[in-house]
């Protein structure tokens, strides 16, 4: 069954690193694979992986690296035809209740791992209750939406976002459920591991490639 090595590994609270990939084109994650990330994050919400584009970048992969893929949508349609493609797990945006986690799960039927983001004022109302649904397998947390839904777009040093990933962790913590997040660099989301996250993406592909062009020009311009 897809994710089940990768599920145990999350379970037992390994640190996972990972970045997004937008591009979709097999040879991009297949160049990231090779750097030895623990996972890639095809994302179908923001970049462009649609179930088409996640099938042919998981042929090129092989069994070389872990994909969760993150959909556009909580439409059943976009569940079932992601969730057939064969991935690691989904990431599903915006999971606001319970009951959509719930009917989430229900559509993916076991075909890999289920991690709902917590991105909203409304998904903290409820975070206790979906971190308790049977069937996820990790909260991950969404932090440029949710800073915009609590009205400080942006503003990650904010104490109204700090609160709220607090709140997010203490509600996880209590049912031992596994932390994830994205932050765009290192130093970034290494302030979250001694809070617990262990599901980490950082960066993305085209800031990774524009960062590898500014270094070489800023070396080649002295």
């Amino acid at each position: 069954m897809p994710g089940t090595a990768f599920r145990d590994r999350l379970q037992a609270g390994q640190r996972l690193l990972g970045t997004l990939v937008q591009i979709p084109q097999p040879e991009v994650a297949v160049h990231l694979a090779r750097q030895g990330f623990d996972w890639l994050f095809l994302d179908g919400e923001h970049g462009g992986y649609g179930p088409a584009e996640v099938a042919a970048t998981l042929r090129a992969l092989g069994a070389s690296v872990p994909c969760l893929v993150r959909v556009p949508s909580l439409d059943a349609d976009v569940l079932e035809a992601v969730a057939a493609c064969g991935a690691e797990g989904l990431i599903l945006p915006h999971v606001d209740t319970a009951a959509q986690a719930e009917g989430a799960v229900r559509q993916v039927r076991g075909r890999g791992l289920v991690v709902v983001q917590a991105e909203s004022r409304e998904a903290l109302a409820s975070i206790s209750s979906i971190a308790r649904v049977p069937g996820v397998d990790a909260v991950f947390v969404g932090p440029y939406d949710l800073t915009d839904s609590l009205g400080i777009p942006g503003q990650f040093d904010h104490p109204a976002f700090l609160a709220a990933v607090d709140t997010i962790v203490e509600a996880c913590r209590s049912v031992r459920m596994p932390l994830g997040i994205f932050r765009m660099t290192a130093p970034e989301i290494l302030t979250h591991v001694p809070r617990g996250f262990t599901l980490l993406a950082t960066g993305l592909d085209t800031t990774l490639l524009a960062a590898g062009a500014r270094g070489m020009l800023a070396e080649l311009r002295g």
